[in-house]
């Protein structure tokens, strides 16, 4: 049910990596700490089985659209296109049948894993039958994953991978100790039911600034209404500059271990896990805040702010996403 299973290793770094076609799902990441021990950094379901069970998306490709859209509809070219709601009255993810529960047809050549979907017309209320790609290569202590997709209609395309991170491989135990900063002056606020405002706001001042590194637990117990809203950060930042660069750094004391993410996606939504209540791997029941997800993305919501990047992919042109998470420890 969940389809084959692979395997990627750099033999250099000792950094294993597994996937499975579920979901285009990454279900574990071994990677070094600083005395040499290795441990799995990712959170994820109990068995690789059980990936095709309802579970907060794990470590998956999510699309057809990443994020909230709110109301669950958009317009495109004077029609209106109304979405599986399924988090009423919003859509999350693409909706029930988004692609993190597909199962994608995968391959293997050497150290990389290209993994295909056809998404068919009407998907969800999506316009246009899409081909994807998620292609993850592993080289040099380096996990990259190249996104791509093509339409036969006008259709927004937002797609992301939903890692679930704990750099500690101490499943069950609080992120606060992590430290991150994310290369953005700016972020887009929510409303209470975490759906866009269309505003974007400065980060000077705020908590929001991550432009340095901070400890985590210290900006999460700051006050400030957005962290309120969603029980920590559930925002997405807008990255500095253009093209493929550097967009967040975490760093887990303790162990030594860090990632350095770089992408070309205009924004990368930093989540805390505030709503984590799920088994887990090895017996433990993850809580909020024991992991957090970096997720290089478009800007939620897109197709109804025009103030946003436009994320529309139309016939003939191709969508690309590039996103690089680097392990090491220190």
């Amino acid at each position: 049910m969940i389809g084959n299973r692979f395997e990627l290793l750099d033999t250099k770094s000792g950094i294993r990596v597994h996937l499975i076609e579920y979901g285009a799902t990454v279900t574990n990441i071994w990677c070094a700490d600083r005395t040499g021990n290795f441990g799995d950094v990712l959170l994820g379901c109990p068995t690789p089985e059980d990936h095709a069970k309802p579970h907060p998306h794990f470590n998956c490709i999510v699309g057809r659209y990443a994020n909230r859209i709110t109301n669950a509809q958009f317009e495109l070219d004077d029609v209106l296109y109304r979405l599986d709601a399924n988090i009423p009255p919003h859509q999350l993810h693409g909706g029930r049948r988004g692609f993190a529960n597909r199962l994608w047809s995968g391959t293997q050549n050497g150290n990389s894993v290209q993994f295909e979907l056809t998404s068919a017309d009407g998907d969800s209320g999506f316009p246009g039958e899409v081909a994807v790609l998620a292609k993850y290569t592993l080289n040099d202590r380096v996990l990259r994953l190249d996104l791509t997709a093509t339409t036969s209609k006008a259709t927004p395309i937002s797609l992301t991978a939903h890692h679930y991170f704990n750099l500690s491989n101490v499943h069950g135990t609080y992120v606060s100790d992590h430290e991150i900063s994310i290369n953005a002056d700016h972020y887009l606020p929510v409303s209470d039911e975490l759906t866009q405002l269309g505003l974007i706001a400065d980060v000077t001042n705020t908590p929001f600034d991550l432009r340095s590194r901070n400890r985590l637990g210290k900006q999460l117990h700051k006050e400030h209404p957005q962290l309120e809203l969603a029980d920590g950060f559930d925002h997405t930042f807008v990255l500095n500059d253009s093209g493929f660069r550097d967009a967040a750094h975490i760093y887990d004391p303790d162990s030594g271990r860090y990632c350095k993410v770089r992408t070309d996606q205009p924004g990368i939504q930093f989540y805390t896990a505030n709503t984590l209540d799920a088994p887990g791997k090895n017996g433990v029941h993850y809580r909020t805040h024991r992991a957090l997800c970096l997720e290089t993305q478009q800007f939620p919501d897109a197709p109804n702010h025009p103030n946003y990047p436009d994320a529309i992919l139309r016939p003939g042109e191709i969508w690309t996403g590039v996103t690089e998470y680097e392990f090491g420890f220190a």
